[in-house]
């Protein structure tokens, strides 16, 4: 009998081989590490609400389990909820869809990679707004397309002219996200309107991350690209969900708004690749959807207040640099000149990076961000205001004396 090595490293198909994992979800798993080696952190990594969700959608979840409404589903979801979805969208983002063309998807980051697998393919190009969203261009490397993050500016806005010298003849879509994870940045309608405008023009899809659409604070208004130029629907894919403004991540609720041809492709493509959503969360969120809109006001009060913190503190810290968040709950500052070069006293690195002031914060002061790098940004960093006050304050109070250490030193 021929023995089979045990040593040899199995072949992995390329898609698979030269995946890059989440950025994100490894300081999170780094973090919980710590934590379990009884190291007290200061956690400000979070890409979720540290809230629970609507009491309604609880109380949904657990009448179907006890009713024992578990069962399959259309791939593409409940009608019901579809019904309910289109609904919502119409009244809270003017978008006019059709139940039809809803699809209810395992969370709104599965809803952006069917509508990616149905619209390019390879030899497609792919534009995305740069700092974005750590899983925008390896989801455009597994359909076989090609990423290109085209930078912002300093208010981390895009403008016409730097996508349109990224743009190429085989450019097939861009990807949008306002509000902005990881900026907060919120886009003008001026900005949405210039992007649709130029999209239609050369024949681009739209594909709309507005996951945190719920969650704007002072005078900043989200709008819909769709909402704003209506002509662009039919080029383009909304994308929402349960995640964020209704906390409930791990209900793994999305659903995506698209022309009835796209919305019947990407159905198909699910029920071949995960088959339905979970029932027991299709009916919670239809619960939610219905009756949740205070717990979602009190949640983006209650992060409104935490961006003010953040920002009020970020003001006293002349070696950063942030434009105010507007939306989301994150603050995505740039290091400054002042402290590039500087070399901290507690652990000796050399500070060049947004990154190497990660690495020194999370060793010296076990306070924990996630690093621009992962966003397409190595000069910056990521603060998660989704934690309570007390580990904002107290975060934030140790960035600031470690930026005067170094600083100092």
């Amino acid at each position: 009998m021929t023995k089979t090595s045990t040593s040899t490293t199995p072949r992995l198909a390329d898609r698979v081989a030269s995946l890059q994992p989440s950025a994100t979800l490894a300081m999170i798993a780094r973090v919980k590490e710590m934590q379990a080696d009884g190291i007290d952190m200061l956690d400000l990594t979070a890409g979720e609400p540290d809230f629970t969700p609507p009491s309604c959608a609880e109380k949904a979840g657990i009448e179907a389990i006890e009713l024992g409404k578990g069962r399959y589903t259309p791939a593409a979801g409940l009608m019901e909820l579809r019904i309910e979805v289109a609904k919502h969208i119409r009244e809270v983002y003017g978008l006019d869809y059709e139940p039809t063309e809803i699809v209810v998807t395992h969370g709104a980051k599965i809803g952006i990679a069917q509508a990616l697998l149905a619209l390019v393919q390879k030899g497609d190009h792919v534009l995305m707004p740069s700092p974005c969203w750590t899983s925008y261009p390896e989801m455009v490397r597994l359909a076989e397309a090609e990423p290109e993050m085209v930078p912002c500016g300093e208010n981390h806005l895009p403008n016409i002219a730097d996508l349109e010298a990224a743009r190429r003849p085989n450019t097939r879509a861009i990807l949008l996200n306002s509000p902005c994870n990881p900026t907060g940045a919120v886009y003008p309608v001026e900005t949405l309107s210039a992007i649709g405008k130029w999209a239609l023009e050369h024949d681009i899809w739209v594909i709309s991350d507005e996951i945190y659409g719920a969650l704007v604070y002072e005078i900043a208004e989200h709008h819909s690209p769709i909402w704003i130029l209506p002509a662009l629907r039919e080029k383009a894919v909304w994308i929402g969900g349960m995640s964020k403004a209704y906390a409930m991540t791990g209900w793994r609720m999305g659903f995506l708004a698209a022309p009835a041809p796209i919305a019947k492709a990407i159905a198909s493509l699910q029920s071949q690749l995960a088959g339905s959503p979970s029932a027991i969360s299709q009916l919670a969120t239809l619960a939610a959807l219905r009756d949740g809109d205070l717990d979602v006001e009190s949640m983006r009060r209650a992060f409104e207040g935490r961006c003010k913190k953040v920002v009020q503190a970020l003001g006293t810290m002349p070696d950063l640099i942030c434009p105010v968040p507007e939306g989301a709950f994150y603050a995505f500052p740039r290091l400054a000149d002042t402290i590039i070069g500087k070399t901290d006293p507690a652990t000796g690195k050399t500070i060049q990076s947004g990154d190497d002031l990660v690495e020194v914060l999370i060793e010296a002061d076990h306070v924990a961000f996630v690093a621009g790098s992962a966003f397409g940004a190595p000069d910056s960093f990521r603060i998660s205001f989704a934690a309570a006050d007390d580990v904002i304050e107290k975060a934030m109070a140790k960035l600031g004396a470690r930026l005067q250490a170094i600083r100092e030193n």
